[in-house]
């Protein structure tokens, strides 16, 4: 029986590159850099040609960072782009030398209806993440540049399309969170691993500097610890790094969702500081 594709999604990048991280040391799991432009083409389906998807898709610049270099006649025979998207991972797969592949692009979370459309087997495997931690961590990126209330309405709103997706597909949808993986990471991979029909491979727990090889200098300093062993102690971080308005802003607008997926708020009833919305639009920085 052939493998089912997976996607890994969610709301903030370090829980999902992590468990790519995790899943990509797997004997049969390949899962290559994020890959935005996959919808871009599923969306482009229904108005252009499939031959002339193919012509533009060989010279897609993303899929360089692949580490391949598929050529037109790679894809003869493919009749739709769910055929196309498919045959270049089993290039990837190929390059590899794997079997199964997955996606870890966070921001699918927003498109997943499109995404089974053209993949309606497909699994998801939904990441969560204190919203507190991920605010933070958005706060002081040195990608994302944002401040808390345009990161707080972020994780809210690519959360909420997570329970969504859970609702509508209970069958196709496996949710984790972060500090899961991290405090108990066997267990958490052995749970994965079963609900993509995969056998557990004790490499997944072995540490190696493989996957930074695949990174930029400038990407390789944010994904520093990817070649370690996990760790929790990054779970609380946020205490010492948010201020007491950012905590206050992000647990009044992430509040409902907070609580029931079981983070315990700080703040009893928090609500926004007056006028703090007005001067965060005029300050937004994403």
């Amino acid at each position: 029986m052939q493998s089912r594709p997976f996607f890994i999604i969610g709301c903030g990048r370090s829980g999902t590159t992590l468990l790519r991280t995790i899943l990509n040391r797997h004997a049969d799991i390949a899962i290559p850099l994020e890959s935005l432009f996959i919808i871009d083409y599923l969306k482009a389906a229904a108005s252009h040609d499939i031959s002339f998807l193919i012509s533009m898709l060989v010279r897609e610049p993303e899929i360089s960072e692949w580490g391949i270099r598929p050529q037109v006649e790679d894809f003869k025979g493919c009749q739709s782009i769910s055929e196309v998207i498919n045959q270049l991972h089993q290039i990837y797969l190929q390059a590899k030398g794997k079997k199964h592949w997955g996606q870890k692009t966070p921001r699918f979370v927003r498109e997943t209806a499109l995404l089974l459309e053209h993949f309606p087997y497909a699994l998801f495997i939904h990441v969560v993440r204190d919203p507190r931690a991920v605010v933070s961590s958005l706060i002081h990126s040195d990608v994302h540049h944002s401040n808390a209330y345009h990161a707080s309405l972020r994780w809210r709103m690519d959360v909420e399309k997570g329970l969504e997706l859970e609702d509508k597909h209970p069958q196709s949808v496996m949710r984790i969170h972060y500090e899961d993986m991290v405090r108990d990471t066997e267990s958490t991979l052995r749970k994965i691993l079963e609900f993509l029909g995969l056998a557990y491979d004790p490499a997944v727990l072995q540490a190696d500097d493989s996957s930074m090889a695949e990174y930029s200098r400038f990407y390789e300093n944010i994904h520093a610890n990817l070649d370690r062993d996990t760790t929790d102690q990054y779970i609380d971080k946020w205490k010492d790094k948010l201020s007491s308005v950012d905590l206050k802003v992000v647990e009044a607008l992430t509040h409902v969702d907070l609580q029931s997926l079981g983070y315990q708020a700080v703040i009893e009833n928090p609500v926004l500081p007056r006028g703090y919305i007005l001067r965060a639009r005029f300050h937004r920085l994403i």
